[in-house]
């Protein structure tokens, strides 16, 4: 959605195709969070990656903050409080502590203190409302599966089209329409609860290396997600349903926190991860006029809007994306799902 605003915008003519309905997949069954950087914290992904890069990364994930708070107008349910990050074990209580240096240092805002760094900039929303905010005006059309892009066209379930340019903005699920596509398909899964009564936690949170987020609604809710890392065997592929395995994980949590609150919905989504939790944006190599925009490794809410500006400038302007996003940077080769 964020890329056919961009298109509609310059008078391109632009059409959206849609599997099942918009925010069907992860776009609207994730947490809300709308959080600067990456996956890792600050300072892994400065070991990771490079300084020059995590902060280039950063930069990045906050302009399309911005953005995005701006196209949204106030829609969307969008708020800025900050996000929390805890430590849940002593190494990682120095990670974040080395991270909120780093950051500082880096012109970034960040608080410290026993084990739970601060980003105050950080934000949330819901997330299918504002794919819906986005989508006014848009042609769409929904309830049209993709099914081959193979000799120039694109095959659906409602007859075949010709395109100039095809971009796949199918995060998780490019592979099934691209298979040599290094991207994996990872499964998240939450719950909510109903109005817990009382202020359980006032800021989006993270913990545990991101494995596990929760965060309390305006209305008093809880949602609560994550414990992937607890089964990792099962938690790749395109099964959307949530697990027995993982739901009693994130049972257990809730009544740690202390909340009785009934459980009153419980959820998956298939996230699009990159080997180097970077996204791909700009042209599939070898295939001319095919373009992806995806691979954003748990945080398309963070980078999409800004990436869809950016493969927006490359499509109409010739301005080539960052070079940390280049698709061609990867090898594209069918990658096993448990790989």
């Amino acid at each position: 959605m964020s890329l056919l605003r961009e298109l509609a915008a310059r008078d391109i003519d632009a059409l959206l195709l849609e599997r099942r309905h918009l925010a069907a997949g992860a776009s609207g069954r994730n947490a809300g969070f709308l959080l600067e950087g990456m996956a890792a914290n600050y300072a892994a992904a400065a070991r990771e990656h490079g300084r020059a890069l995590a902060r280039e990364v950063w930069e990045f994930t906050a302009e399309n903050h911005a953005r995005l708070e701006e196209a949204l107008a106030g829609a969307g349910g969008h708020r800025r409080l900050g996000s929390y990050t805890l430590a849940a074990s002593a190494e990682e209580e120095r990670e974040l502590e080395a991270a909120a240096d780093l950051m500082r240092e880096d012109g970034f805002p960040a608080g410290y203190r026993a084990g739970r760094l601060l980003n105050p900039r950080d934000g949330e929303l819901d997330p299918a409302a504002a794919v819906a905010a986005l989508a006014e005006g848009g042609r769409v059309v929904e309830g049209c599966e993709v099914r081959s892009l193979e000799g120039g066209g694109v095959e659906t379930n409602r007859g075949d089209l010709e395109a100039e340019t095809v971009v796949l903005a199918t995060n998780a699920y490019t592979p099934q329409l691209l298979a040599a596509a290094p991207i994996r398909p990872v499964r998240a899964q939450m719950l909510a609860t109903a109005p817990a009564g009382e202020l359980v936690v006032d800021r989006p949170t993270y913990s545990d290396w991101g494995y596990r987020y929760w965060r309390q609604l305006a209305d008093g809710r809880l949602l609560l997600g994550g414990f992937r890392n607890l089964a990792p065997e099962e938690e790749v592929g395109y099964v959307e349903e949530p697990s027995d395995r993982i739901q009693a994980h994130l049972d257990r949590h809730l009544q740690a926190m202390g909340v009785e609150a009934p459980v009153t919905h419980r959820w998956a989504g298939i996230m699009g991860f990159t080997p180097d939790s970077l996204p791909l944006v700009g042209p599939v190599p070898g295939r001319p006029g095919l373009f992806v925009c995806g691979g954003y490794t748990g945080h398309g809410m963070g980078f999409a809007f800004n990436a869809s500006r950016r493969l927006a400038g490359l499509l109409l302007d010739g301005q080539e994306p960052p070079a940390w996003m280049a698709p061609a940077r990867l090898a594209w080769r069918a990658p096993s799902l448990l790989s």
